[in-house]
């Protein structure tokens, strides 16, 4: 029982004070000498400065925003719903963390184990937070069509929006001809 050291995740780094060393062994076992490290999911450059983990969380960041693109490009949206998008976006990404960090927890699974997230979905079988909450607006959406016509919520499936009028002004919620 005690503490052991993995030599093969075992590196050797000088950070911010000169050459990297040259790799070395020790008790044994060759160590190998490197300028970065991810530690707890962040880049630790040799330079010493953060520059490098920075640019790397803009570009997962940029990967995932990218993604949204044709949503961005719609004339149709306002800047106030666009960054409402947005914000619904990064809510997300921490209701997905904070699920995954829990199917860890529930599966015994430590942080130093690096097992990823697509091992452990799959070990849990359970859906994404996006998935889910698709789900469940989707069977809202069944319930609601499925109850008495004379229910407001019912009702409020056959209004629409119109997007301008000729004067250019927005128009407003109305329902469709032939629908009470």
């Amino acid at each position: 029982m005690g503490l052991h050291i993995s030599w093969a995740k075992t590196k050797i780094q000088n950070v911010a004070s000169g050459l990297s060393p040259p790799s070395c062994v020790i008790s044994g076992h060759q160590v190998e000498a490197v300028n970065k490290v991810t530690y707890l999911g962040s880049d630790v450059d040799s330079s010493g400065y953060c520059i490098p983990e920075i640019l790397r969380r803009i570009g997962l960041a940029l990967s995932i925003i990218s993604q949204l693109d044709r949503v961005w490009r719609q004339s149709r949206l306002s800047n106030t719903t666009r960054f409402c998008i947005y914000k619904l976006k990064a809510d997300i990404a921490k209701l997905e963390a904070f699920h995954m960090m829990n199917q860890r927890r529930i599966l015994g699974i430590l942080w130093y184990e690096f097992v990823t997230n697509e091992e452990v979905a799959t070990l849990s079988q359970l859906p994404s937070i996006n998935e889910a909450i698709s789900w469940r607006r989707h069977s809202l959406f069944g319930h609601v069509r499925r109850i008495d016509q004379a229910v407001p919520a019912h009702q409020a499936l056959h209004f629409s929006v119109t997007s301008r009028q000729h004067s250019g002004q927005f128009g407003f919620w109305r329902r469709q001809p032939g629908h009470h």
